[in-house]
């Protein structure tokens, strides 16, 4: 009888902890709301990522089998050129300026609409230029109809505003317009992908999910936002191609070793060794989905907080959040080492098995990548380093070319694999050597 009241003060003590630690979550979860919704949002869309070609890629494959998967393999890594073009660095620079400035509506839609006409003329000038390249790249009328059709992509991404809504922390539409452009593309394989002389309808497959996506993302932006397409004041779109230039230069310095590898191994192997190339790239590339909705919240949730803030603040910032990702991407990375043989089986077929050593090879691209990510965009580009990362990467991207051409002749696929690998992490110590240099100038 005498214990109840101690019991009681017991139970009502944890009881207010229990209260006070759930108020505490609160607290901390609404003070960093637009961070989290974007993390959860991009982990949809990177779930989805991930899950759509574990369900079209052992299906295409089997169907059209490894020389003509390498025969697409080489039209897409063309697309994807194309694709970085249009970009340009608008993926970072206008997130960045859209972030800092999410509550000027006229500011921000001065600049959304500077960009979709940037993107308009540079998809004019790629399609004008990648059909004049495609007479001396590509043998016959065939391949030329699939890269023609596959400008298609470009032509979607021009007003597909996934950069739009990162800087407006809206990450809900971006993985709406995503996940729907690729509902279509899936749907599409199924229905038209039957017979191996298919393949050459993939990369318009892929372009149709691209312009379902564009065609979205013009009607969230007016819906949602109130902002629509207009005439872009002509001195802002020059504002945009100068911000966006450094930028622009690190990634086309990174497609020197990310992109490159299959353009350059296309002159020294066959297509069937290109087919498995590409199968290790595609399952990297989906694994890569897995780590980076992390990363891509805190490009644009950094880049406002960093307003104001020292140098100083802002490493020991970026810092911290390494710390907590380095377990994470070792996890992830270890797995695709040891699951290797079978990811490849089950994702690829057997007539792929040989893809196994170059999947591990690339392996540690998940982890080093990651950081690169982390310290090169988020990072360097928040704290206004985009000169001293431009530089790094062309650095990287030069020194891979070279590699490729010297081991590429005696190693075949495999160069493109250690290439792969070694430039992520000449990057990554290239990265902490300029953040580290910069931070203790400013002591």
């Amino acid at each position: 009888m005498t214990s109840k009241p101690y019991c009681r003060i017991i139970v009502n003590f944890a009881d207010l902890a229990y209260n006070a630690g759930d108020m505490q979550l609160r607290k901390m979860v609404e003070r960093h709301r637009s961070v989290v919704e974007s993390f959860f949002s991009l982990s949809v869309l990177n779930g989805v990522v991930l899950l759509f070609p574990l369900l079209t890629l052992p299906y295409i494959l089997r169907v059209v089998g490894p020389a003509n998967y390498g025969i697409y393999g080489f039209i897409y890594i063309l697309v994807q050129y194309a694709l970085i073009v249009n970009n340009y660095g608008f993926d970072f620079s206008a997130v960045k300026q859209i972030a800092q400035h999410r509550d000027d509506k006229a500011y921000v839609k001065r600049v959304y609409n500077a960009v979709i006409a940037c993107r308009l003329l540079l998809f004019l000038a790629c399609l004008l230029l990648f059909m004049l390249l495609s007479l001396w790249l590509l043998p016959d009328g065939t391949q030329r109809w699939m890269l023609l059709s596959g400008m298609s992509l470009i032509l979607g991404n021009t007003f597909t505003a996934v950069w739009f809504f990162q800087g407006m922390e809206k990450m809900r539409y971006l993985t709406l317009v995503n996940v729907l452009g690729k509902t279509i593309f899936l749907v599409l394989v199924f229905v038209l992908i039957r017979e191996p002389e298919h393949y050459v309808y993939l990369p318009l497959l892929d372009g149709l999910g691209y312009m379902v996506g564009g065609i979205a993302s013009l009607v969230i932006a007016k819906k949602q936002f109130g902002i629509g397409l207009a005439m872009p004041d002509w001195g802002e779109v020059k504002a945009q191609f100068r911000s966006g230039a450094a930028v622009f230069g690190s990634t086309l310095g990174m497609t020197l070793y990310r992109r490159a590898n299959i353009f350059i191994l296309n002159f020294f192997v066959g297509d069937a060794a290109l087919g498995l190339y590409t199968a290790a790239e595609k399952i990297i590339t989906g694994f890569r989905g897995i780590i980076s909705p992390v990363s891509q919240a805190l490009f644009p949730h950094l880049g406002h907080s960093f307003v104001g803030r020292t140098l100083r603040e802002n490493v020991s910032t970026l810092v911290k959040v390494l710390k907590y990702m380095l377990p994470f991407l070792a996890l992830v990375t270890l797995m695709v080492v040891l699951c290797s043989d079978w990811l490849v089986r089950l994702l690829c077929g057997p007539e792929f098995v040989e893809a196994e050593t170059l999947l591990v090879v690339m392996s540690p691209v998940l982890f080093l990548g990651s950081l690169n990510y982390l310290l090169g965009i988020v990072g360097m580009v928040n704290l206004n380093m985009e000169k001293a990362f431009f530089y790094s990467v062309l650095l990287v991207g030069v020194g891979n070319v070279v590699w490729m051409v010297l081991t590429a002749p005696a190693m075949g696929v495999l160069a493109g694999a250690w290439g792969m690998s070694l430039s992520e992490l000449l990057l990554l110590l290239l990265c902490c050597f300029f953040i580290y240099r910069k931070r203790k100038a400013s002591l």
